[in-house]
């Protein structure tokens, strides 16, 4: 079994030295699902018309993620951020803050939290694992201090994101 982290990692985390330990966002940190982030960011949409199409968006996938999800846990992540088509990159980085700081932040164990930050100050090398977006695992990982995050990519061209998430996809648990 791999162990996800690829040879050029494998070398980088030996040659760092210390104990590396990897968290998973969901689970340990808090209880959240795929739906409430991207819901979050398409609620957040620039415009009136975009906001509402996204909505109907958000209304049509809450009916077809289930069906998605039984055939492959891995296909219905990658579905669900084809809403994310078209937002650009500023835009998203911007709401990933945002949802961090006003949704996220409040929610987290106080009790998994300072387990996080008692490790790094240790000396440990932290990855956070987690199904979110980059976006909005980068301001967490921050604040907690740790030195790596693997999160869903989206694949952006010309500072618009495609829909697409880019290899490895995080699944849900």
């Amino acid at each position: 079994m791999t162990n996800g982290v690829s040879k050029s990692e494998q070398t980088v985390l030996a040659s760092t030295g210390g104990k590396t330990s990897f968290w998973r966002v969901e689970g340990s940190l808090m209880e959240l699902g795929a739906l409430r982030p991207v819901g979050f960011f398409t609620w957040n949409a620039r415009s009136f018309s975009e906001r509402w199409a996204r909505r109907a968006g958000m209304a049509g996938m809450a009916v077809a993620r289930p069906f998605a999800y039984a055939t492959s846990r891995t296909f219905a992540t990658r579905f669900l951020h084809l809403l994310l088509r078209g937002v650009s990159r500023d835009r998203l980085d911007l709401l990933g803050e945002e949802y961090f700081h006003y949704v996220l932040k409040p929610q987290l164990r106080q009790g998994a939290v300072e387990e996080i930050v008692a490790a790094v100050r240790q000396g440990e090398h932290v990855v956070l694992v987690g199904q979110l977006l980059e976006n909005i695992l980068r301001p967490l990982a921050h604040h907690l201090g740790a030195e790596a995050f693997l999160a869903n990519r989206l694949e952006y061209r010309d500072g618009r994101a495609t829909g697409r998430l880019l290899d490895p996809v995080v699944r849900p648990r």
